[in-house]
């Protein structure tokens, strides 16, 4: 089934082409705009439109997929909502590396910018997720399209999947599901805006909810009532290191105690610390705890030869992060990984996103350097 989608280019012809043709920074450019001008906004919270779900990529994707001769599967993880697995199936099949970037973007209310436009500008190009996360979905299919072109690659014995997940940006709900299946190659980079730098550590992340209840009554007489607010105030007042308050609810109007009140907490974390220490800190407090959502830290070995062979490729040291993705998922269930991309964590989230198209050149350029190296050199 041919995909057609309103205002993107025909890129999908690219694997009708000679096989030793590639992708150049013209048609790579061209390929971000088509993946930004189709919405791929996460439904959660406040999405700012009604173009919500990664449906619309996963048409696209696997269409780009199926015409480069991968075996192509979706997997739908909610309704409407599912990953894409691409595979290039090498003759040797001796190891198995994964890219794995994600579908979905935040919200795009409040953006100065089209976000769906995909306008270039003094070489930056700008809309909801160029940065975020589709700079690294565009540089990876050029690497893997150049790669997959070259004879020496297809005959080696490095097996790649390119794996769309949805659902990163609510609780990393597409990494989770296909992690539960099993899936576990040799090597997988998690596509997010680095610099074109590896990310082989980075914080985890604690998402939880704090309740406390009380009796309303009238206002006029509010000793014969129990305030759930002054109890919240005295448990922020006592909350754990490295809590952080992001949301707070209660009340219902001026004139009555509140017999509710909640709080959000964004606690983020370094390799080492017990999530479940941190939430029964918390429930000593004498609260109710609920909606424990967690990313625990990563930490990928610096010495693992797929980390060092990415790191040469990039030309630059490794680094960390202070933000959390989907790689500490999979490396929770035993798979080396990182966190590999161009753009700046600068730009990710906000109102005018953009990427430099140089980086996500770069960026392609050293995931390929990267697969044809795992592919022909024996690890």
């Amino acid at each position: 089934m041919e995909v057609n989608i309103p205002g993107t280019h025909n890129l999908l012809e690219l694997a009708r082409q000679d096989r030793k043709a590639g992708m150049n920074d013209e048609q790579i450019a061209r390929l971000l705009q088509d993946l930004v001008r189709i919405p791929s906004v996460n439904p959660h919270g406040n999405p700012g439109t009604t173009k919500t779900g990664e449906a619309g990529m996963v048409a696209y994707l696997a269409e780009f997929c199926r015409k480069l001769a991968l075996d192509v599967e979706i997997h739908e993880v909610e309704p409407g909502r599912a990953n894409i697995i691409g595979k290039f199936m090498s003759r040797g099949g001796k190891r198995s590396v994964a890219f794995a970037p994600h579908t979905d973007t935040v919200s795009v209310a409040g953006m100065t910018v089209d976000p769906f436009a995909g306008e270039i500008r003094d070489g930056k190009l700008y809309g909801r997720g160029a940065c975020d996360t589709k700079g690294s979905l565009a540089a990876f299919l050029a690497a893997l399209t150049n790669a997959v072109r070259q004879k020496d690659f297809r005959e080696g014995d490095c097996d790649v999947y390119f794996c769309a997940l949805m659902g990163e940006e609510s609780g990393n709900d597409g990494a989770r599901a296909l992690a539960a299946t099993g899936f576990k190659p040799d090597f997988l980079i998690a596509g997010e805006p680095t610099g074109c730098r590896v990310v082989n550590t980075h914080k985890g992340s604690l998402w939880f909810k704090l309740i406390t209840r009380g009796k309303s009554i009238h206002a006029a007489t509010p000793e014969g009532g129990e305030n759930a607010i002054a109890k919240m105030a005295a448990v922020i007042s006592s909350l754990p290191r490295g809590c952080t308050v992001t949301v707070i609810r209660g009340g219902a109007q001026t004139n009555i105690v509140p017999d509710y009140c909640e709080i959000e907490i964004d606690r983020r974390t370094v390799p080492g610390e017990d999530h479940a220490q941190i939430v029964s800190d918390c429930a000593k407090l004498g609260v109710e705890v609920q909606e424990v959502r967690d990313c625990p830290p990563l930490f990928t070995e610096p010495g693992n030869e797929f980390v060092r062979r990415l790191e040469v490729a990039s030309e630059m040291p490794l680094t960390d992060a202070p933000w959390f993705c989907d790689a500490a998922i999979f490396a929770a269930r035993g798979v080396p990984a990182v966190a590999f991309g161009p753009g700046s964590t600068a730009q990710m989230h906000t109102a005018d996103e953009f990427v430099e198209l140089e980086q996500v050149y770069r960026a392609a350029r050293i995931a390929e350097r990267f697969l044809r190296d795992a592919g022909s050199a024996h690890l």
